[in-house]
C-alpha cells in the first residue's frame, strides 16, 4: 500500500463544496478551547487528602492511647464526707450489734420480720438521702436527714430491745409466781 502521495492527488477531483455559514466561528471556537490544556488531575489534591487521612489516624490513636494511659480520677473527699462516713460506720455497727442481740432474744419469727421491715425501709429513706448528698454536698439538711436516719434505726432497735427485755422480766415474774 505505499504510494506516493503525488500519485494518489493526482488523481484527486476537487469539489467545491459550500461551507455551512457558521462554520468559521464553530471552528474558532473549538480551537479556542483546545488551546487551553487539558486540567490533569492536580498532586496537591490527592497529597491533601493523603495528609488528611494521616492526621485522622495519628489523632485516633492519639485519643485511644490517651484513655487507655490516663490514670483514674482521684477523688477528693471533703472534710463533712469523711465526718458522715465516720458517723455511718459508728451507727451501722451499732445497728447490726442491736440487730444481732434482738434476733437472739427474740422467739417470735413474724415479730423479727416485721421489725426487719421496718429496718429495710429506714435503709431505702437512707438510700435515698445519700443520692441527695452526694447531688449537694454542702446541704446541712441533707446531713443531718442521713444521721436522723441513723438515729432513727438505733433507736428502733433499743426500743425493740427494751420492750423485749420486759417481756422477758413479766415472764420470768409470772414463772416465779407460779413455781
Amino acid at each position: 500500500m505505499k504510494q506516493d502521495i503525488k500519485e494518489v492527488l493526482n488523481g484527486f477531483e476537487e469539489t467545491n463544496k459550500e461551507l455551512p455559514a457558521a462554520h468559521r466561528t464553530e471552528f474558532l471556537e473549538k480551537l479556542q478551547g483546545a488551546e487551553k490544556p487539558m486540567s490533569k488531575p492536580k498532586i496537591f489534591n490527592y497529597v491533601f487528602k493523603i495528609a488528611a487521612i494521616i492526621v485522622l489516624f495519628v489523632s485516633v490513636g492519639y485519643l485511644a492511647l490517651d484513655s487507655f494511659n490516663k490514670p483514674d480520677l482521684i477523688i477528693v473527699v471533703t472534710p463533712i464526707e469523711r465526718q458522715l462516713k465516720d458517723i455511718e460506720i459508728q451507727y451501722l455497727k451499732h445497728i447490726d450489734t442491736e440487730w444481732q442481740n434482738f434476733v437472739a432474744l427474740a422467739t417470735d419469727k413474724n415479730l423479727i420480720k416485721r421489725y426487719e421491715q421496718k429496718l429495710n425501709d429506714l435503709d431505702v429513706g437512707y438510700q435515698e438521702v445519700i443520692v441527695k448528698f452526694k447531688q449537694d454536698k454542702n446541704n446541712i439538711l441533707i446531713v443531718e436527714a442521713l444521721v436522723e436516719n441513723l438515729k432513727n434505726r438505733l433507736q428502733l432497735l433499743k426500743d425493740i430491745q427494751d420492750h423485749i427485755n420486759l417481756l422477758n422480766q413479766k415472764t420470768k415474774s409470772y414463772e416465779t409466781i407460779i413455781l
